[in-house]
């Protein structure tokens, strides 16, 4: 018998790796809320198009000043210079848009650096351009979302603070009123209400997910749980109850022995259910159906070597029906004592070996309707294909391939 049937699973090697699988099975369950590394709250991206967006608006903004500038020619200011301003504005309202793709993008020091200066330069234009009016309009507010979204409301003050320190003497070389002047509080307004709203954002999404954390911890544990439970019931229904009649049946050899292989085989799909990643196991089910087989015939032995699993599909159920009943074509007519089962994954397909080594038949002679009807057929309708070859004396093997993902 070849390598690829040998008995390669020690039932002891395989028990302890399922009692270290049942918690990575049913603690993957639930999704982890939040990811691998420093994670971005998803409120950030909202407070970044905020920040982008208020700063188009101010961009708008310092297009309608300057464009009244323009328009009337009786209005001072070096045109260059106003061209100059709008084109920096106009440019570095593509790079703000662009940097609020990424929150790493937002926080580079080039970023905040760049915004900073063209915030300062952009009022320090009117002066430099003569006009009769700042042109930066609302432009320094939109750079204090900046530092409001970057840092937080101590931070926003201080931009604030800044921003008055340059637009007071602005006011007086223009030639403003007091009133006018003492209007520079709107900066000290809009950080507050920019610093306080981000920051106030920030920390209810930090509480929302650390509630939720706590949530998917509280259920990874109840599913733990409910596993180790579900564990315990079967090792009390099923191997405990097992052991107590092997002990009764002492002086009766093959009743041990039967029982014995019995509990054997389930304790093998107990492992192989409890041990597989995925909700509904093919191995545990493949194993389901030989336990069925040889509970019809207790007198036959099916050895099985399953290499891989996967999530039991319709065309998978489709595959193992026909397995189920080439096991039983075998133990049934082969005359084998013993029959081997082999499963594994090739590239996109399961394949199920059933092999006799019984008396095997001639093809030609016999036919193999029988087998076409309740193999073949059901098989080939979920796109899988069965191979088999016998011969009168060599016995038979019958090959099924069904596809994974259908």
């Amino acid at each position: 018998m070849s390598n690829r049937w040998s008995h390669e699973a020690n039932i002891e090697d395989t028990s302890i790796r399922a009692a270290t699988s049942v918690d990575e099975k049913y603690g993957s369950d639930v999704a982890t809320v939040l990811p691998e590394g420093p994670p971005v709250p998803p409120v950030a991206e909202t407070l970044r198009w905020v920040v982008a967006g208020f700063r188009v608006l101010s961009w708008i903004w310092v297009l309608i000043y300057t464009g009244l500038i323009f328009v009337d020619p009786d209005e001072p200011g070096h045109r260059g210079i106003l061209w100059s301003a709008v084109a920096i504005a106009t440019i570095w309202t593509a790079v703000t848009l662009w940097a609020a793709r990424s929150d790493e993008r937002m926080r580079r020091p080039w970023f905040l650096v760049g915004d900073t200066l063209i915030a300062l330069s952009l009022g320090a234009a009117s002066v430099l351009a003569g006009a009769a009016d700042l042109i930066q309009a609302s432009w320094p507010n939109s750079w204090l979302f900046v530092v409001a979204y970057v840092f937080n409301l101590r931070w926003t003050l201080l931009a604030a603070l800044v921003l008055i320190v340059e637009n007071v003497p602005l006011h007086l070389l223009h030639g403003f009123e007091l009133r006018r002047t003492a209007g520079t509080y709107q900066f000290l307004l809009f950080a507050v209400l920019a610093g306080w709203a981000f920051d106030t954002l920030r920390n209810r999404e930090a509480l929302r997910l650390e509630a939720e954390a706590k949530l998917a911890d509280e259920q990874r544990a109840n599913t733990r749980y409910e596993a180790r439970v579900e564990l315990a019931r079967r090792l009390h229904d099923s191997y405990l109850q097992t052991l107590v009649s092997t002990r009764a049946a002492a002086d009766d050899a093959n009743r041990v022995r039967y029982l014995t292989r019995r509990q054997e085989r389930e304790l093998r799909r107990t492992i192989a259910e409890f041990g597989s990643p995925f909700e509904k196991s093919f191995k545990a089910a493949l194993m389901r159906c030989r336990d069925e087989v040889v509970e019809l015939y207790p007198t036959h032995e099916i050895d099985e070597v399953i290499r891989d699993d996967a999530e039991l599909t319709p065309a998978l159920e489709a595959g193992l029906a026909a397995a189920r009943e080439a096991m039983l074509n075998a133990v049934k007519h082969s005359g084998a004592a013993t029959v081997d089962l082999y499963s594994e994954k090739e590239a996109d397909a399961m394949v199920i070996h059933v092999r006799d080594r019984g008396v095997g038949f001639d093809q030609e002679a016999v036919g193999t309707r029988g087998l076409s009807l309740s193999i073949v057929e059901p098989v080939e309708k979920v796109g899988g294909d069965v191979s088999l070859e016998t011969a009168p004396g060599e016995g038979t093997e019958v090959a099924i391939r069904v596809p994974v993902d259908v």
